[in-house]
């Protein structure tokens, strides 16, 4: 059986119908650090990474933790 691959923050971002800011109001960061986390300038911290979870409700194996 093969393994569904992982969505990255932008994918997820997108199948929820958010903008870039409301994503990032939704995980408490601030616009500035969600386009860095999206662009892959920088990495997800593991709070980011249970927020991004719970607000999507996308299994922690299927969220990519590195965003490039």
């Amino acid at each position: 059986m093969e393994k569904e691959p992982r969505m990255r923050i932008e994918a997820v971002r997108v199948q929820l119908q958010l903008s870039r800011a409301e994503m990032a109001e939704k995980m408490g960061i601030t616009l500035d650090r969600y386009n860095r986390l999206a662009t892959g300038e920088c990495r997800l911290l593991a709070t980011e990474f249970d927020r991004l979870h719970e607000i999507s409700g996308i299994a922690y194996e299927r969220i990519s933790p590195t965003t490039s």
